[in-house]
């Protein structure tokens, strides 16, 4: 892996993604959108390019000069709650980007391989006995956003056998970290606590949507880890959870932020942050990216305290 592409370089896992590969020496090609790269300084050595993915001319024109060794497909309207409000856009940018994506590098690239991402979120409603998830479970997404990851990885198999795409799909579970968007709930989570402990929330309360909802929680260098793997030695069409393999409750999440704070914080329950339609508890079965030799090296605890600092640093250069 000499050359790679990432698609959605600059949001949360695409810049943790080319910060890691550029550390290895990697030369590293991403695409953005517009001019919002603030997750990238201080990230040296990257080739970047503006185009929309939605723009097949112009991505072609992209994948044709670069020829990428693999092509990492981030790029995604990938909020949930976001999807609700959106779901037609949330569809068309997800699904289309998709198709442009795998006809440029059907036409123009056809060695490259392609990570391409799904989400945990594909499994949406699962039985309390065919938990944890396996690959193998039935998909039945319960918001836009995960039908559309539905789609995009349901046409990374289809291009692999009609076009042979070297496509690798991935699932990866809930993940949170440095840079995350604070529309996600670990993230919204800190950035409160952080806000409480420099003074600009004068009630000190944290406002959370469902507390008993239980999900498969990662830290993001975690998933970077296994992105990487699966470049090198994923199967062709084949399909890998991304997972803890354990579902941790917001409320655990939310008590254990609030304990490494010296501020005393009320914890409230949101209506406006409920979910139409939520999973109450949902964790993924990694046994078949373990055989490849993955593993999780960060504990909830970690990741989380990376979270909230990185809140805390944030605010305080926002108040300079």
């Amino acid at each position: 892996m000499r050359k790679v592409l990432i698609t959605g370089i600059a949001g949360f896992a695409g810049s943790q993604l080319a910060e890691s590969l550029r550390a290895r020496g990697v030369e590293v090609w991403g695409i953005t959108i517009d001019d919002s790269i603030g997750n990238l300084a201080g990230v040296s050595g990257l080739n970047l390019v503006k185009c929309d993915l939605l723009d097949f001319p112009a991505l072609r024109e992209v994948i044709a000069g670069v020829r990428p060794d693999v092509v990492f497909h981030l790029a995604a309207q990938s909020a949930p709650s976001l999807s609700f409000k959106f779901p037609g856009e949330t569809l068309r940018v997800n699904i289309f980007s998709t198709l442009n994506l795998f006809e440029a590098i059907v036409e123009c690239s056809p060695e490259s391989r392609i990570v391409n991402v799904g989400s945990g979120d594909e499994y949406g409603e699962v039985a309390e006995k065919d938990l944890p998830a396996k690959e193998t479970a039935e998909l039945r997404p319960l918001n836009p956003y995960a039908v559309s990851k539905v789609t995009q990885d349901l046409l990374a198999f289809q291009y692999w056998k009609s076009k042979g795409l070297k496509a690798v799909r991935c699932r990866p579970f809930n993940h949170y970290g440095p840079r995350q968007s604070e529309v996600f709930v670990c993230s919204d989570l800190a950035r409160q606590i952080a806000e409480i402990e420099a003074g600009i929330r004068a009630e000190k309360r944290v406002m959370v949507g469902n507390l008993e909802a239980a999900k498969d929680f990662l830290y993001v260098k975690d998933v970077i880890s296994a992105y990487e793997l699966l470049a090198e030695k994923g199967e062709f069409g084949g399909v890998y959870n991304i997972c803890s393999g354990k579902a941790v409750k917001i409320r655990e999440i939310i008590e254990a932020l609030v304990s490494f704070s010296t501020e005393r914080i009320d914890i409230l329950q949101d209506p406006g942050k409920l979910r139409p339609a939520d999973v109450q508890a949902l964790y993924g079965d990694a046994g078949r990216l373990k055989a490849l030799g993955w593993k999780q090296e960060y504990p909830l605890e970690k990741g989380l305290k990376d979270l909230l600092e990185f809140w805390r640093e944030k605010i305080r250069k926002g108040m300079a």
